[in-house]
């Protein structure tokens, strides 16, 4: 975990402002062309949820606000996050796999397959319980337009949240929902703008 501090932070009054606040975490949902994401993973034989939280991850790191996070009383900023992602367990349950960022989508790809195989075997929900994480969640047959997390347990925990819903195939296209959890302390509006052009890009 690599992160540096952040002493002329700007955002330290909007930072102290919600740490008032029992809950200031919110969400939000847009939907995204999902074409060439899943044409890709069917191209690579991977996982399409891997390759979504891929691409999505890859937009997300590319954006300061969503590596930050507080460690004491200090404003940090993460060099890297790494990936937790929900996937099926015994007896309709569910389990967390953890991965690290790969640059390189077919070796993400293929790791992606080994870890999310393992964590499927048996229940482990103590994985990726650090600051320095995503998180990943997808619901394949949710057509959903609205979606909210249940939020972390911490008020101050930074780590941003996200789920996929169900396809919708629209004029030849595919569309995927993405519902977003943020923290207020780290992440404001125009972030999540920026998340939103950012994520349109990297689907691309």
């Amino acid at each position: 975990m690599s992160f540096r501090v952040l002493p002329g932070y700007p955002r330290r009054a909007h930072l102290e402002f919600f740490r008032r606040y029992p809950n200031p975490f919110y969400s939000m949902t847009f939907e995204l062309d999902a074409t060439r994401v899943r044409a890709r993973a069917r191209e690579l034989g991977g996982s399409t949820y891997a390759a979504l939280v891929w691409s999505y991850h890859r937009a997300l790191t590319g954006i300061d606000a969503f590596r930050t996070r507080l460690a004491g009383d200090d404003v940090v900023l993460h060099d890297a996050l790494r990936i937790g992602m929900t996937v099926p367990a015994p007896d309709r349950t569910f389990s967390f796999a953890t991965l690290e960022w790969q640059a390189d989508v077919e070796r993400f790809l293929v790791e992606a397959r080994r870890r999310m195989r393992a964590a499927s075997a048996a229940v482990d929900l103590d994985a990726g319980a650090a600051p320095d994480f995503a998180y990943y969640t997808a619901l394949p047959q949710v057509p959903f337009t609205s979606f909210a997390h249940v939020p972390l347990p911490d008020p101050t925990a930074g780590q941003p949240e996200a789920a996929f819903g169900r396809f919708r195939e629209e004029g030849g296209r595919t569309f995927v929902p993405v519902g977003v959890l943020v923290n207020h302390l780290y992440v404001d509006g125009a972030d999540l703008g920026d998340l939103c052009d950012a994520a349109h890009a990297s689907f691309e």
